[in-house]
């Protein structure tokens, strides 16, 4: 709807679809799907992923990963491309993972080396 409305009044943008991996103090994990709108060449990766890990660290929390789905949705439509029925239909790719969590991740996997 953001992306339409600066279109509509001629400014060109590129909306960025992503789910926020997140986790408080305590642990608990959490995820929000989230836009986040810029103009066309400005998409920088580095720059925007420094800004949602500093957004949510000044809220306590701590990031620990952050995916992109490819195409064209409405913010309400990310959780289901993400986590629901429509999940698999779009192109997916990791933008953002923890060291710390890609490390666990890497454990699991040299603890089970016939289920890779």
């Amino acid at each position: 709807m953001m992306t339409e409305l600066l279109r509509s009044i001629g400014i060109p943008v590129v909306t960025r679809n992503l789910m926020v991996d997140y986790r408080d103090g305590r642990g608990n994990h959490f995820h929000k799907p989230m836009q986040a709108v810029t103009p066309p060449g400005q998409e920088m990766d580095v720059d925007m992923l420094t800004q949602i890990g500093r957004d949510l660290k000044s809220q306590g929390y701590a990031l620990y990963s952050i995916l992109e789905a490819f195409g064209e949705f409405e913010l309400e439509e990310l959780e289901d491309v993400f986590n629901g029925s429509r999940q698999g239909e779009c192109p997916v790719a990791f933008l953002y993972l923890d060291k710390e969590l890609l490390n666990q991740i890497m454990s699991r996997a040299e603890d089970m080396p016939g289920k890779r």
